[in-house]
């Protein structure tokens, strides 16, 4: 089998959104329905005006991408604006340098009724299909 040429899969990119959190615009969101999680680095936490008194203690591990174990530090409860659809999210903080600001996974795109297509670049709530 042929590896596909760049021609091929130039069209095969991270969809990333533009999201507001607690109120607050957080570009660079990473809409990831492989995961099963929301993340949510932890450098990110003082642009949405929270501090540590304000997450909750938790004992979660989560596995990356590459297969590697990362303990959460704490969970965020927020409420996440994408569109003109509201709700309200949990998102484990991770100590990480990834390229994203926060990173909404299957949970989020079930529970808001959500169709992703890397594809198009564009995340749709059922209403609008």
């Amino acid at each position: 089998m042929k590896r596909p040429t760049n021609e091929m899969t130039k069209h095969i990119k991270p969809l990333y959104i533009t999201a507001h959190v607690n109120g607050k615009p957080v570009s660079r969101v990473l809409i990831d329905n492989g995961t099963d999680v929301n993340i949510l680095p932890y450098r990110i936490l003082q642009k949405l005006g929270k501090n540590v008194e304000d997450l909750i203690h938790t004992e979660v591990s989560v596995a990356a991408f590459t297969g590697e174990s990362t303990k959460t530090l704490r969970v965020l409860p927020e409420n996440v604006t994408v569109g003109s659809r509201s709700s309200l999210s949990a998102f484990f903080m991770v100590n990480s340098s990834a390229s994203f600001h926060a990173l909404l996974g299957r949970n989020y795109i079930h529970t808001n009724y959500c169709v992703t297509s890397s594809m198009h670049q564009s995340l749709t709530d059922d209403d609008e299909v």
